[in-house]
């Protein structure tokens, strides 16, 4: 190990973390699946306030201190801080809701074979709470290489366009480490694109489609128009996506349509490319008679490869082969609350959970075997911030 924060006691840590959850891996697997085994469909704040009281009753079991904090229609927030003997804090990200409906879980409940476990949210993300629940009960354990940690569970990251409700308690923390799954190669996030939602609505002029063809004004054909011009805007920059998701608009068979709409998805792995693009969009053509109008309907911002980011990357990596367990690190479209951290000037590193994929289908799965390795990465993260990781990183 060259970084300096890297010194013998972090690796030690992470050793040490990641040893114990090998040893203990059947328990942590029982805790994953009982959570896959309960069905937190988003949205069902009664089905979401149970299980992050159940939660809560873990993780206090474990040495924690949970508060559930309310937000209002969103459902329980669980926040669990953990004190600790150094001077960095650190925040563990995660999510209970998943978008499987209720009976999910009945119908294909957890199963574990030689390598693998599956099951409904097994990867997004209650493999990556295990990970998060089981670290700090290790944690607990050691030398408690942090002034505080904090694990914080969300109840509504599936759905929610905007930051989630208790971010301003992160304030000033010196990092957040984001438990969505490992790429399905291992690979870490250290970049997210930004997204940005939004409708179009165009407005005409109806009228007689056989009488009177041309008296009216047709918003279709002009949205029409306009929506071949959107998809000149997909790959005009690296990384830039731009995908039309609805389309509608007419009073019916024989009327000129009056009105008409088009929703669209556009992403960029900058928040400049992101703002081109959105400019690009307003830029409409000429169309007689047609009036226009853009409405952001939200998405999250671009989480940027930083240099602090950088860093978290690269000690990851480090920590990770010292451990016996290599990955390499990535830029993904998907949105995580990772990007919400980020955004609030938060260092960040993003796919801690276990190393997963086919996420949101019916074979999600996680690899077992890194279970124990993500927790001691995440514990050697966490005491790398406290020895000075990003003490001189600008």
């Amino acid at each position: 190990m060259t970084h300096p924060a890297l010194q013998d006691d972090v690796i030690e840590e992470a050793r040490r973390v990641h040893a114990a959850a090998d040893a203990e891996l059947d328990a942590v697997v029982a805790d994953i699946e009982a959570w896959v085994n309960s069905d937190t469909p988003g949205g069902d704040v009664s089905a979401l306030d149970r299980f992050a009281a159940e939660l809560a009753h873990t993780v206090e079991s474990y040495g924690m201190h949970p508060e559930l904090v309310p937000a209002g229609e969103r459902g329980l927030y669980l926040h669990a801080v953990l004190e600790g003997e150094g001077t960095a804090r650190v925040a563990l990200l995660a999510h209970h809701d998943t978008v499987f409906t209720h009976g999910t879980a009945q119908e294909r409940p957890f199963r574990r074979d030689e390598s693998r476990c599956y099951g409904p949210g097994v990867a997004d993300m209650k493999g990556g709470l295990g990970v998060a629940v089981h670290t700090a009960r290790l944690l607990v354990r050691g030398p408690r290489p942090f002034a505080r940690l904090e694990l914080v569970s969300v109840p509504d990251e599936e759905s929610r366009p905007t930051a989630f409700e208790t971010i301003d308690r992160l304030e000033g923390f010196d990092a957040a480490l984001c438990l969505e799954c490992g790429r399905a190669n291992g690979e870490i996030v250290s970049a997210r694109k930004g997204a940005t939602w939004f409708r179009i609505e165009a407005r005409g002029h109806a009228a007689h489609a056989g009488a009177e063809p041309d008296v009216g004004r047709n918003a279709i054909h002009a949205l029409a128009q306009e929506a071949m011009r959107l998809l000149g805007l997909h790959h005009a920059r690296v990384g830039l996506t731009c995908q039309l998701t609805s389309i509608v608009g007419g009073e019916g068979l024989n009327t000129v349509a009056s009105h008409a709409s088009l929703t669209a998805d556009m992403r960029a792995i900058t928040a400049a490319d992101l703002e081109w693009a959105m400019t690009e969009v307003a830029a409409f053509g000429e169309h007689d008679g047609i009036r226009f109008a853009v409405e952001s309907l939200g998405g999250p911002p671009a989480f940027e490869r930083t240099p602090t980011v950088a860093a978290l990357a690269e000690a990851a990596i480090l920590i990770g082969a010292d451990i016996g367990h290599a990955f390499g690190e990535a830029l993904t479209g998907g949105v995580s609350d990772g990007s919400w951290t980020a955004h609030h000037g938060i260092p960040t590193l993003d796919g801690l959970g276990p190393v997963g994929g086919l996420d949101h289908g019916p074979n999600e799965y996680i690899e077992t075997a890194t279970i124990p390795t993500r927790c001691g990465v995440v514990a050697g993260l966490v005491a790398a911030l406290d020895a000075g990781l990003l003490r001189d990183v600008g």
